[in-house]
């Protein structure tokens, strides 16, 4: 047979995930990057810058990353789709389960949200740069206002890119309505000089401007400065990036600082140029232009007039924080999947059987569905492995009771025994309560009170010992081979089956007329020392008018979870499910409500 792996991709699951495992991926990156710029605060702005850069480079990658593992995972499909394929002559199915935690189910509610939402943003920052790349061609497209200067000073700029091996032609203009120098373009580059700071400067103090600029253009910075607000446009929300990114452009701009310094000899007049600038303060220049006064500008001056070493600060530690931080946010939203190998996708039709591995999501650990008249299995996920089985052990209990032919309306004095523990908050027995055998049977059953399975048992022929050993025979006769138990009411943990035993007892339950009418309806009353009490039944879908439901029995503990074992007709079919340690109660009803639409759809479907 044909191996196949069938996925079904969403655009929500393809980049929501590799999105929010980001929060913690950025964070993670800041922080190691935080740690090694402050080891190496001492050394070359070089080196700092290439650490910066490769953060930044890390930052696009990693997402990127998750969303080529997101497609190349294998994914999972509805349980429509993997029934309706199971119905198909030509095709062998086999599930593969994923279980997901509590927490990456809620959220994978929102993803389709949360890629909204990210998507309008990368637009209004796409509209951002988009702007900022207007307004510097608009600037370029501008007339010189001061031609004549431009000569002379554009003969200088010749002389200047020619020492640093500037093959590239700059052109040099001057615009009355700047304040600051500004460079753009990469293969044509452009520096465009505030006309005040002709009258406003030294030449001196100009030219190294000028030659600060000159090292941007040397070193293709706008090019790099492009590609850089692109990484800020896509991954905007996390403020990791946006710190990262300043970072760069402050190490940007002392290396600029050093190359302008070591072409004219000294540094003096650039630091006094960078003075004047820092005055102006300018604001809302656009980012996608390469200005003088970027960075920290009163750091930078008084790293060129005096460039001491920094000294160590206990804040320059704070990244191990980002770093724990991180870890500890990684693993409250792992997904835990059930590990099975990659299969190649294929998708091309074949007469031939062929064979498929259908990756579905459920809450559920234990799952099995079988359609009772057919004797055929329709889903199952780990349905052989042995597990807590809670208060589903009263079907058993009442078997034997029921088979045991006694009296029902004899009465039973609740003892001190009965109700030591965990009870029903809806049924609230106490010690001295005298109830009938049937009352005690409708309260085990339908609320599932722990204290009345108790007092059944301990009024079997022969006591609590001879119960025991009736409900291991009774498991016995049914051949329920995986189920072991040891009281009860379900309360120990020992009380133990598998989903595949937990379905062939439901059918046994069902042949008791009694069973199926006390687990099928939606509420009761009891009378105790003359006054009535009402309670209802633990599983919510029994008062549903949308459910026919002729078997039910629920069951909850720390340890077994949430469990169901159900007797119900889809689709004209009796079809029984069994679903083991589910988280809570939605959850497992969630998976009670897919599976019973999966079932629906898949009859209706052609073929």
């Amino acid at each position: 047979m044909t191996a196949v792996s069938f996925t079904e991709y969403t655009v929500a699951e393809l980049l929501g995930w590799p999105l929010l495992h980001f929060v913690w991926q950025g964070a993670l990156i800041a922080s190691v990057c935080a740690i090694l710029l402050a080891l190496t605060r001492n050394a070359r702005p070089q080196l700092r810058y290439m650490l910066a850069c490769t953060a930044m480079l890390m930052c696009l990658l990693w997402p990127v990353a998750g969303v080529l593992q997101q497609w190349q995972d294998p994914q999972t499909i509805s349980l429509e789709t993997a029934i309706q394929l199971a119905g198909k002559a030509n095709v062998s199915l086999d599930l593969v389960w994923v279980k997901q935690s509590l927490l990456a189910a809620r959220i994978e509610a929102w993803l389709p949200l949360v890629v909204t939402v990210w998507s309008m943003g990368v637009l209004l920052m796409l509209m951002r740069l988009a702007l900022g790349l207007l307004w510097v061609y608009r600037l370029g497209q501008h007339g010189n206002d001061l031609a004549a200067l431009t000569q002379q000073w554009q003969a200088r700029s010749n002389q200047l890119a020619y020492q640093f091996a500037i093959r590239r032609q700059v052109t040099l203009k001057f615009q009355k309505d700047l304040v600051s120098p500004v460079t753009y373009g990469c293969l044509k580059p452009v520096v465009v000089m505030p006309a005040s700071l002709l009258t406003g400067m030294a030449p001196d103090m100009l030219e190294a401007l000028l030659a600060h600029e000159l090292a941007h253009i040397k070193r293709w910075d706008y090019a790099v400065n492009l590609l850089q607000n692109l990484v800020l446009s896509l991954l905007f929300y996390h403020p990791a990036v946006w710190w990262i990114s300043k970072r760069i452009d402050a190490e940007r701009e002392l290396i600029a600082d050093d190359m302008a310094a070591a072409m004219l000899g000294q540094a003096k007049p650039l630091a006094r140029a960078l003075q004047v600038l820092d005055k102006l303060q300018i604001a809302g220049m656009p980012q996608t232009a390469m200005a003088a006064n970027g960075g920290d500008l009163l750091s930078r001056i008084k790293r060129l007039v005096r460039p001491d070493a920094q000294p160590w600060h206990w804040k320059m530690a704070a990244p191990v924080l980002g770093i724990a931080a991180a870890l500890l946010l990684v693993l409250q939203t792992q997904v835990n999947a059930t590990p099975e190998p990659s299969v190649p996708s294929v998708t091309q039709k074949t007469e031939a059987p062929v064979h498929l591995n259908a990756y579905i999501k459920t809450s559920s650990a234990h799952v099995l569905v079988l359609d009772e008249q057919s004797g055929k299995v329709l889903l199952e996920k780990n349905a052989d492995t042995i597990v807590p089985i809670a208060s589903i052990s009263k079907l058993v209990t009442a078997m034997v009771m029921l088979d045991a032919r006694l009296d029902m309306n004899e009465n039973v004095t609740i003892s001190k025994d009965d109700v030591t523990g965990w009870q029903n908050t809806q049924v609230k027995l106490q010690a001295g309560m005298t109830l009938s055998r049937q009352t005690l049977l409708e309260l085990m059953l339908t609320p599932s009170s722990n204290a009345a399975a108790r007092a059944m048992a301990r009024s079997y022929p022969g006591g609590k010992q001879a119960f025991v050993a009736a409900l291991q025979n009774k498991t016995a006769s049914l051949g329920l081979r995986a189920t072991h138990l040891e009281e009860a009411a379900g309360i120990s943990e020992k009380n133990r089956s598998n989903a595949r035993d937990v379905a062939r007892l439901v059918q046994a339950a069902a042949s008791y007329p009694e069973l199926r009418r006390l687990t099928s309806r939606s509420d009761g009353t009891y009378m105790v020392a003359g006054q009535l009490h009402q309670y209802q039944s633990t599983n919510d879908l029994t008062g549903n008018k949308e459910w026919d439901i002729s078997l039910s029995k629920t069951g909850y503990s720390k340890i077994a979870g949430r469990c169901l074992s159900m007797r119900t007709i889809i689709a004209g079919k009796p079809i029984i499910m069994v679903l083991l340690n589910a988280k809570n109660s939605d959850v497992r009803t969630d998976d009670i409500v897919q599976i019973r639409n999966a079932l629906e759809a898949a009859t209706a479907a052609p073929g």
